[in-house]
């Protein structure tokens, strides 16, 4: 028989059922928090700052901008791409010329007549620094500098030039060579062009470049016996590349 001073172990009754055996879960549910809202506040994220969103909008705007920019300018260079203007020798004459072996020097006039054609049909030229030379093989025997000029679209310019050379000292092969020429009644010079070029179309201008002009082989009908001579064999074209 129970004792009734003994106090009472185990779980309590609820509603009239009796208490479950020891060692059993709690089956009953567990209490409300007493304070949903306090609970919610530490459970919650922390609200975005709005710098922050700001500055990735901003950047996002800055490289659509660029990506947008870059298309549309390198399409534009697509459909106005500019080409290089062609040069040909259209004329090169050399009066008073002398080579003297003793002091290895050249004397000589020369004129020269390039003929130039805008290519392009969209944009002008503008030829800034002009300066065109002469050579003999490697060897520079004169160089001059001539007036700036342009060129509309698809346009076609004759530039002239004038050297003068009085004494200029060479190297020793180049008097050999020159009187082998001489001998065989053509001497050949190489012509040389540079400048900076500018394409323009509308507003637009592409940014400067060099431009340079080779005519290799321009033979001028000159003798041992003569002092002066012309092209031979028709113009010559030139190779240009910027």
């Amino acid at each position: 028989m129970a004792d009734p001073s003994r106090p009472v172990t185990g779980y309590p009754t609820a509603n009239g059922y009796p208490a479950p055996p020891p060692g059993s879960v709690y089956p009953y549910q567990a209490p409300p928090p007493q304070n949903p809202s306090h609970a919610y506040y530490y459970n919650a994220p922390p609200p975005p700052d709005p710098r922050s969103a700001f500055f990735r909008r901003f950047c996002l705007i800055i490289v659509a901008l660029t990506v947008i920019f870059a298309t549309v300018l390198f399409i534009y260079w697509l459909i106005i791409r500019p080409t290089v203007p062609e040069f040909r020798v259209d004329s090169l004459s050399v009066s008073n010329f002398n080579v003297t072996s003793s002091s290895q020097t050249v004397t000589g006039s020369w004129y020269l007549r390039l003929q130039v054609y805008n290519t392009n049909r969209r944009m002008t030229v503008s030829y800034d620094d002009v300066r065109p030379s002469i050579f003999y093989e490697t060897e520079s025997l004169v160089e001059t500098r001539i007036p700036p000029f342009q060129q509309g679209k698809k346009n076609q310019t004759f530039v002239d030039a004038s050297f003068s050379a009085t004494n200029s000292y060479v190297d020793r092969w180049v008097v050999d060579g020159i009187s082998a020429d001489r001998a065989r009644g053509n001497v050949s010079f190489n012509v040389k062009v540079v400048a900076v070029v500018n394409f323009r179309t509308g507003a637009w201008r592409a940014r400067a470049r060099v431009l340079r002009v080779y005519c290799r082989d321009v033979p001028v009908g000159i003798t041992a016996s003569s002092r002066s001579g012309k092209l031979v064999g028709g113009a010559r074209e030139c190779r240009v590349g910027v």
